[in-house]
């Protein structure tokens, strides 16, 4: 009989992809199963498109169930029974389990939280703590109760923000240093060397789903610092777009300008030779990239060759 940890591992996107990939390949641990999300229509062509977690496990050889959205939890439950596993361990499943799934693992439910709880609880803490212009955050290593994120935390994993992160490059650099670190964790807690910690609920944020509409910006009344946030936090999706002349203009790639440049007036655009400036509430943004709705993504010295009576 094996004496390794066996775990049933539930997530979804390429962010849960380096747990599950160094999990696997740990000596100590048997992934039993990986529970993922439905495929879903994917493109123009609305292709059924497996997430990337399916794709990892299959690869790795790991069994993938994807447990429909209609009773959902009478098919993970009987799931889990057969395969009775000392962990549950979810990592942006993108799903809410109930409290029988979360009592059935011999051990415990783990949940790997991408902030430093008891801040920013709920469905996007890292886009959060980009949108806040924080210099720091983290993971949460907590046990997981019928609350959202409100277990208590057995750990958490810092990381430094730079100015340069958006969310693509803080999402590698949280999964890999958390991914490292997990499995010492897990067995840590089986041991019980890590005891859970009560959150303190005076200090509780929380952060929400994130929609297309919150791309939407406002130079009118948004600082150049708040937008160039709303960049970074909506760089993967859903993207900065503001209404342009009876049109969606979308601003792909921008940077702060420098102070010693004059500023446009707050929602006006300025462009000086091959370059274009946003003016906002405060600073100003250079606009390095663009797209026009109906037209291709252009960088904007193409796009000011043919655009520049828009902006006169």
């Amino acid at each position: 009989m094996s004496d390794k940890t066996t775990i049933v591992f539930l997530g979804s996107p390429d962010f849960a992809c380096s747990f599950l990939d160094k999990l696997s390949r740990d000596s100590r641990f048997e992934v039993l199963a990986a529970i993922t999300q439905e495929d879903k229509p994917s493109g123009r062509k609305k292709i059924l498109t497996p997430t990337p977690v399916k794709k990892l496990a299959l690869s790795l050889g790991i069994p993938v169930f994807q447990p429909p959205r209609l009773n959902k939890d009478l098919e993970l439950i009987e799931h889990l029974r057969v395969l009775n596993p000392d962990f549950l361990l979810v990592v942006a499943y993108g799903q809410i389990v109930s409290q029988k799934v979360l009592d059935l693992p011999k051990i415990k439910a783990i949940n790997v939280h991408g902030s430093l709880l008891p801040a920013y609880r709920g469905a996007s803490p890292i886009e959060q703590s980009l949108l806040n212009g924080d210099s720091e955050t983290g993971l949460s290593i907590m046990e997981m109760v019928l609350m959202m994120d409100a277990g208590p935390v057995f750990t958490t994993i810092r990381q430094q923000i730079l100015p340069t992160d958006n969310d693509l490059t803080l999402r590698q650099k949280l999964s890999e240093k958390g991914s490292s670190a997990l499995p010492d964790i897990l067995m840590q807690i089986k041991t019980g060397q890590l005891q859970g910690q009560p959150q303190d609920q005076s200090k509780v944020t929380f952060c929400q789903k994130i929609n297309k509409t919150d791309g939407l910006i406002d130079p009118l009344t948004q600082t150049a610092r708040q937008i160039f946030n709303r960049y970074r936090a909506f760089i993967l999706w859903p993207g900065i777009f503001l209404n342009f002349q009876g049109k969606q203009l979308k601003l792909l790639s921008l940077q702060p300008a420098a102070d010693n440049l004059p500023a446009p007036s707050p929602g006006k655009f300025h462009s000086i030779e091959n370059r274009l400036y946003l003016g906002c509430l405060e600073g100003t943004l250079e606009i390095l990239s663009l797209q026009l709705e109906g037209k291709t993504a252009q960088n904007t010295e193409i796009f000011l060759r043919g655009n520049r009576h828009l902006f006169d």
